[in-house]
């Protein structure tokens, strides 16, 4: 039976931001595949952060790879956690990417819905990453640049899928040296942690309990916080 392929992106720099982890956890995880002993086939790629380039590579790239788990890592400046996102949202903020480009218009899709949600249990995965010793919450919205934008393309493609696979985004926050919370051990074993537990999920084996679609106290206060700050 062959192994299942999975897609790891995270992005490189963008306006005010010239090292973006994302893109080094991508990368490094999938250079790591050999010594994490996962029963799979990693696949890594830094994206580009630019709307045109997003909009091409991401459709292309899944219908080439025919993943059955995509992971997708992005920077917050405001994180403290891991956030995992529940939700993309059909909208652009007209904002400049990498090439001082505008996205095309205020919608993703023109004749998209307005919503589309990972089929993960975001709390569950919240909660598991914590009892791991990672400081993660639940998060209802990925933003309206480039993260919400690659979120969104990568749920219409896997939702058009005769076997969806599974999609998330992972925002993360910067490291140590600016400011943030984790050093890039701490960064890389968490990301690690996430991409066994999809993959668990993936396999059946973490399944969704009833609170699965509901963040705990401490979560929801916290994402609350957070998406208030949102751009």
């Amino acid at each position: 039976m062959a192994r299942p392929r999975v897609l790891l992106t995270g992005f490189g720099p963008f306006p005010g931001i010239s090292d973006n982890p994302s893109g080094w956890l991508a990368e490094t995880l999938a250079e790591r595949a050999p010594s994490l002993g996962l029963d799979c086939e990693l696949h890594a790629l830094v994206l580009p952060t630019e709307w045109e380039a997003v909009s091409v590579l991401m459709p292309r790239l899944c219908e080439t790879l025919q993943p059955r788990v995509m992971i997708h890592f992005g920077l917050s400046e405001r994180a403290r956690s891991f956030r995992i996102e529940r939700s993309a949202y059909n909208r652009a903020l007209p904002r400049a990417d990498a090439s001082r480009k505008l996205p095309a218009g205020p919608a993703i899709l023109a004749d998209g819905p307005g919503r589309l949600d990972t089929g993960l249990p975001a709390s569950t995965l919240a909660a598991e990453l914590n009892a791991r010793g990672h400081a993660a919450i639940t998060s209802r919205s990925a933003g309206r640049y480039l993260c919400n934008f690659l979120y969104y393309l990568s749920l219409e493609w896997a939702g058009r899928q005769e076997s969806p696979p599974v999609a998330l985004f992972v925002h993360v926050p910067h490291g140590a040296p600016l400011g943030g919370p984790f050093n890039e051990a701490q960064l890389l074993h968490g990301a690690e942690d996430t991409l066994r537990l999809v993959l668990a999920f993936a396999n059946g084996r973490l399944g969704a309990t009833p609170m699965a679609d509901r963040a705990a106290p401490g979560f929801a206060l916290s994402e609350a916080r957070l998406n208030a700050k949102e751009a």
